[in-house]
């Protein structure tokens, strides 16, 4: 008798059926295992396989399959027309020993590399599945990658599903750098970002997972830090947590949400700033020279930021010296110095101290204003406007602190000086950073107003504080300004 002829290999083709035909292999059952053939298939081989006898693989870091109804009713229609890849599961097993225990179906003849939502959807349709032999995967230990650049093309994958494919790289033990040239992401900075959302609480990773809160929002939370520089403690969690709560139930943005988490740290519970913690967010990734204040771990607790003051509140209808800006009126500031003339005497010294500590506080809470995309409504951007339209000494001093204020938010052009820097943005075309830029100066001019020595605040001055306790940041007064609001006085009544 002789021997059927071997038949021309196809590669990538799709044409194994035809050969087999040619030498007798019967390819009438379309889902029988093509391992029982006396032809088993080759590296690249494209066939259709029984969707039963495919193991799924356990590093598919999906958390779900989304939208199986349309994709069945396709199948059911046409049949799996992208292939699926296979590798070997006694292969795969061997060559992932780690994983081998991880394997659901070990008896199965092959295992899924990317296409589990075209297997079940083959099994639910009752069809075969057109798969690809990737041996070669498993051989040369890059089913991780391709895994990863192949859900990559693909739309259907949150972003805390790339990164739980992202992390299978990296507990490889693989740097940034070189997740980023295997996974296909692109740079170290990307893929940063996507692994960071692991180190988040789980009720903020599921928000992101459902699209509730973006990827980039995400990112900004996990980079709030305990007073360890840990972003992953019970302590930071509570920082998140704590931020999110905000985000969900005042529509703070992310980065506004961390900056309110820094004005509070910042703060002593006398209601005191602590020297050097004020500098403002520009919303970019950590350094790592963040520390936040340790806090308990509820979402939903108000930042208050003021407890019984440390130094004595001025007395009502006394005047109220205030901290000026700079010298030569450019800088715009809030720095100036502490040295008080000993005659002045212990009250006049701790009525100083809380009014530039007051000061400090409330520019950064401007800042927090300018972060947001909706930072006030119609009619306070009217008032704050004509009050600094109609009081033109102002602008000088006014301009400079705006202009620090949206050059460190790293708003608008990169222009050294306030003058320059208002007139690009004046001659350009963005309308929203024009309308940000008058706000900023408006609001500046009040601040500005607010601070200077020996100013008795008036209507102005405590609209301007009342604005900013009524804005998004919801800002908290010190006791000092709660003195000069008339809240202090109507608490104790």
């Amino acid at each position: 008798m002789t021997t059927p002829r071997k038949p021309k290999r196809n590669r990538g083709g799709g044409k194994l059926d035809a050969e087999r035909a040619k030498v007798g292999v019967d390819t009438s059952d379309k889902g029988a295992p093509s391992g029982i053939h006396a032809l088993d298939p080759e590296e690249g081989e494209l066939f259709h396989h029984d969707p039963a006898d495919i193991s799924p693989n356990p590093m598919n870091r999906r958390l779900g399959l989304r939208n199986m109804d349309e994709m069945v009713a396709s199948v059911q229609r046409q049949g799996v027309h992208t292939p699926g890849a296979v590798m070997h599961t006694n292969l795969f097993m061997e060559m992932y020993p780690d994983w081998a225990d991880q394997v659901p179906h070990p008896e199965r003849t092959y295992i899924l590399g990317p296409g589990h939502r075209r297997r079940e959807a083959a099994l639910a349709a009752g069809k075969p599945m057109l798969v690809i032999l990737r041996d070669k995967w498993a051989k040369e230990r890059t089913v991780e990658e391709n895994l990863i650049s192949e859900n990559n093309d693909r739309d259907d994958l949150s972003p805390l599903e790339q990164a739980l494919q992202l992390d299978l790289l990296r507990r490889r033990g693989m740097t940034g750098e070189q997740i980023a040239e295997r996974s296909g992401y692109g740079s170290r900075g990307t893929v940063t970002r996507f692994l960071n959302l692991l180190a988040l609480p789980e009720e903020i990773r599921e928000a992101v997972h459902e699209g509730r809160v973006s990827a980039k929002a995400g990112y900004t939370l996990s980079t709030i830090k305990d007073d360890r520089e840990s972003n992953q403690s019970e302590a930071a969690h509570g920082l998140q947590l704590k931020a999110f709560g905000w985000m969900l139930d005042e529509g703070l943005s992310a980065e506004a949400a961390k900056n309110r988490l820094k004005m509070a740290a910042a703060v002593s519970p006398a209601g005191n700033t602590q020297k050097g913690s004020s500098s403002p967010d520009d919303g970019k990734p950590d350094s790592g020279s963040d520390s936040e204040a340790d806090v308990s771990r509820g979402k939903h607790e108000p930042s208050t930021g003021n407890g019984k003051p440390g130094n004595p509140a001025p007395k009502a209808g006394a005047p109220i010296p205030h901290q000026t800006a700079g010298s030569n009126g450019q800088d715009g500031g809030s720095e100036t110095s502490n040295e008080v003339d000993p005659q002045d005497g212990a009250e006049e010294r701790d009525r100083r101290l809380a009014a530039e500590e007051s000061a400090e506080q409330r520019d950064f809470a401007c800042r927090l204003v300018l972060t947001e995309e909706r930072y006030a409504n119609a009619g306070d951007v009217d008032v704050a406007l004509v009050n600094a339209v109609l009081n033109p000494g102002e602008w000088k001093q006014a301009a400079a602190r705006a202009h620090k204020w949206l050059s460190d938010l790293g708003k608008g052009p990169k222009v050294g000086r306030a003058s320059a820097y208002f007139a690009a943005v004046a001659g350009g075309n963005d309308a929203n950073l024009k309308r940000r830029a008058a706000f900023a100066i408006a609001l500046a001019a009040n601040e500005v107003r607010a601070s200077q020595l020996d100013h008795e605040w008036d209507d102005r001055d405590r609209a301007h504080v009342q604005f900013l306790i009524t804005s998004k940041v919801a800002y908290q007064p010190t006791e000092y300004e709660q003195e000069l609001l008339g809240l202090a006085s109507q608490e104790a009544k």
